[in-house]
């Protein structure tokens, strides 16, 4: 398995990951998007994730929504999201992403908001106590790109005690579709 962490300066971080014998240009060579390191991601939850993911994938670009078991991820899936990724007719758009799951920690730091569980509503649907653009721009990469994408804490204009990282891996049919995000938010530690 070969990563390749490039750097850009759109502030988004992602990171590409390329399985051994797939052609570069499937996944980010000579005049592709680039793609910052996951350098920057502290959290070991994000990290758990990002290896289970790759583990799926095994020679894929990326895994399916059949292919992850949120048993596996036991141990952080109250850190974990699934959305569902609705193409609206094909205009990315129109293309919207809806909750199909929201682990435990998520909803309880939600709970002065109504929904607490935004559990089958659209991010655009619920309320935030902050601008969820960054969110759904990370979504829109991850299913454009079709490869993982990495909020650094700080990123999305949060309650300056509460910073979280943020990983949004694709899931797909072998089609190449990304069909399902998986994403995994964790708090930060204030520097």
């Amino acid at each position: 398995m070969l990563k390749s962490l490039r750097r850009s300066g759109d502030g988004l971080n992602t990171i590409a990951v390329r399985a051994k014998g797939v052609p570069s240009s499937e996944h980010g060579g000579e005049g592709a998007p680039q793609a910052p390191s996951i350098a920057g991601i502290g959290s070991s939850r994000i990290k758990r994730v990002l290896d289970y993911w790759v583990e799926q994938r095994a020679e894929r670009r990326f895994p399916s929504w059949s292919d992850i078991s949120l048993m596996d991820l036991y141990d952080v899936a109250p850190f974990v999201a699934v959305l569902d990724v609705e193409n609206g007719a094909g205009d990315p758009e129109e293309t919207r992403f809806r909750y199909r799951f929201c682990g435990t920690w998520l909803v309880e730091g939600r709970s002065a908001m109504s929904p607490a569980d935004p559990t089958g509503r659209c991010i655009d649907e619920v309320p935030w106590p902050f601008e969820p653009m960054p969110l759904i721009a990370a979504c829109s990469r991850v299913a454009t790109l079709k490869m993982p994408v990495m909020l650094a804490a700080g990123m999305v204009d949060e309650y300056s005690y509460k910073r979280r990282e943020r990983g949004f891996f694709p899931l797909g049919p072998d089609d190449g579709q990304v069909t399902q995000i998986l994403a995994c938010i964790d708090q930060v530690e204030q520097a």
